[in-house]
């Protein structure tokens, strides 16, 4: 898990009331979250570090009648919350359309998504969420020349010793520039060992979007790429035991602003990447958190090993830490997202087998370069 033991302690028990008030405010239609009708009123201190944990504090309105009384002094926080989004935000949009003019110009093709640009398409405000860094998506075969172009930039690859890992295992190299601080994260795949392949990634690059920041053409991933990316970062989560409430919302949003055809694209481009299990998955934890017709599909009975019960859902969405008995273990996950096709249930086990033990390796490696 991310987060440390003690951050963890400080939000086991009871959360139901400060969930509520979450996903009352997350909702593509507006909802009264002072009305939570929980049997005890949310408590501050447990309401903010639930948002923080889940990356939802900036959902939570900064107007004290806007909360719930019980909240009301949450609200110069939350303020200076938003005020420390936007300013992060806004370098990072500055960086991003600084390596998408130096992308361009070297003849790259590439994509930006999560981050200020992709919360911009979904809830026309880019200051939804802090993006410490920023992702690129390019072709594996364009891996390298992107990091050269990077690296002309003033960036320099993090994570050397680590490097085999993270570039074979999870697709991608992490850059940091020391003058600004700036960090992108360079990925070549959409996906990580255990679970399903993003088969065709490459075809992103095709359907991209654009948006325009500073007279700069930004691409971003196409409204239907977006909603399959929370998918799968909803399923990343659950893997991983990590609080997750921002995508599954971010999953809804994308989702309610989808026209008939382009749900209708979504099921084929899901199909066709092999990630039709891994929305069906998004859905039902979308689903579990909020009632909305975007997220009314999908077959539960596809999801073999996955309560059905949505308040345990809920909790290994918003909290996970309360549900460990529950959640489906690695290889129940991927025999659930790989249903149907054995031969990847085969490759991406043994993936995953091999991911843990190069990362394992790695590391003893390095504990013993230390101790020199």
């Amino acid at each position: 898990m991310g987060f440390s033991s003690e951050v963890i302690a400080a939000v086991r028990g009871d959360s139901q009331p400060e969930i509520r008030v979450l996903l009352a405010a997350c909702q593509p239609s507006p909802a009264d979250i002072g009305d939570t009708r929980a049997v005890r009123a949310p408590d501050p201190d447990r309401l903010f570090d639930i948002a923080r944990l889940n990356k939802m504090l900036g959902w939570l309105p900064i107007s004290p009648a806007r909360l719930p009384p019980s909240c009301a002094g949450l609200a110069p926080r939350l303020l200076q919350v938003r005020m420390q989004t936007a300013k992060m935000n806004r370098h990072a949009m500055t960086v991003t359309a600084e390596a998408v003019r130096a992308a361009t110009a070297a003849g790259l093709r590439h994509v930006v998504f999560k981050g200020p640009f992709q919360q911009l398409t979904v809830h026309d405000d880019p200051f939804r969420r802090p993006s410490g860094d920023i992702d690129l998506y390019v072709a594996p075969r364009d891996r390298k020349r992107a990091g050269a172009v990077l690296q002309g930039l003033g960036f320099a690859p993090l994570e050397q010793d680590q490097s085999l890992w993270w570039v074979s295992f999870l697709g991608e190299q992490h850059f940091k520039r020391e003058s600004d601080g700036a960090v992108i994260d360079l990925h070549h795949r959409l996906q990580q060992a255990g679970l399903p392949d993003w088969r065709g990634a490459e075809d992103v690059l095709d359907r991209a979007d654009c948006v325009t920041h500073d007279g700069v053409r930004i691409p971003v991933l196409s409204s239907v790429d977006g909603c399959l990316l929370m998918a799968v970062s909803l399923a990343k989560a659950l893997l991983a035991h990590e609080p997750c409430g921002w995508a599954a919302a971010e999953l809804t949003h994308s989702l309610a602003r989808l026209d008939a055809a382009e749900r209708a694209r979504l099921a084929k481009v899901a199909t066709r990447s092999g990630q039709d299990q891994t929305l069906a998955l998004g859905l039902a934890l979308a689903r579990a958190c909020g009632e909305h017709p975007a997220v009314e599909t999908g077959d539960p009975a596809s999801l073999p090993g996955l309560p059905s019960d949505p308040a345990i859902l809920r909790d290994l969405v918003f909290q996970p830490w309360q549900r460990e008995a529950e959640a489906p273990r690695r290889r129940q996950m991927l025999g659930m997202l790989a249903k149907g096709r054995p031969h990847i249930l085969a490759v991406e086990a043994l993936r995953a087998a091999l991911s843990q033990q190069v990362r394992a390796l790695l590391a003893r490696q390095a504990a013993k370069a230390s101790a020199r």
